[in-house]
């Protein structure tokens, strides 16, 4: 389990929770659920965590089947996210342009046209 590795390396090197965090730009009490069992890194600070304690990825997450799933979940989310920011791109794109061609035919319309710059 990541949990018992993390908690395991940790000691390993005489380090404190507070140190860790320290190095890893989180909460002391953030490694501490880590090393509970009570949440997981998300993947950035997962290689992070890897490269500080230098333990392959690999090493750290095979047998952990809660983390697996919850990267597996992660993983949905941001393909969601990635899926929603594009179509509200196609939308915001859309409306400039029905926006662009209402303008200019308000303009002709009113006889803006013989305006130039």
């Amino acid at each position: 389990m990541l949990s018992e590795i993390l908690k395991q390396k940790r000691k390993e090197l005489g380090l404190t929770q507070q140190y860790v965090a320290d190095h890893l730009n989180v909460t002391r009490q953030t490694v501490s659920n880590w090393e509970i069992e009570k949440s997981y890194p998300d993947i950035p600070t997962l290689i992070r965590v890897s490269e500080f304690y230098q333990l392959s990825l690999d090493y750290m997450l095979k047998g952990d089947v809660n983390l697996m799933e919850k990267i597996e979940k992660d993983t949905n989310e941001l393909k969601k996210y990635q899926k929603t920011k594009e179509i509200l791109k196609m939308i915001c794109y859309g409306l400039l342009i029905v926006a662009f061609f209402y303008l200019a035919g308000y303009a002709i319309g009113k006889g803006w046209a013989h305006y130039t710059l």
